[in-house]
């Protein structure tokens, strides 16, 4: 069972998800693939502690740019 750490963790990926799919117009499915695929999942978790702490147009603004840097 996830700890509490664990469970922010995940409940901020779940809303980062939620918030780049608004932004963008997407399906939710499609961004968790696409987060997946590209590494943005272990970014958000890797750099939750200062992450979380932002307001959405910032967290959107860091997707935005490790997307930008990490094209494949």
């Amino acid at each position: 069972m996830a700890n509490n750490k664990q469970l922010a963790k995940l409940e901020f990926v779940s809303f980062c998800i939620e918030q780049y799919k608004v932004a963008t117009n997407s399906k939710g499915r499609d961004v968790e693939r696409m987060f997946q695929q590209k590494g943005v999942i272990s970014f958000l978790l890797e750099h939750y502690e200062v992450l979380h702490t932002q307001g959405e147009p910032a967290i959107l603004n860091e997707i935005y740019e490790y997307l930008k840097h990490h094209q494949a």
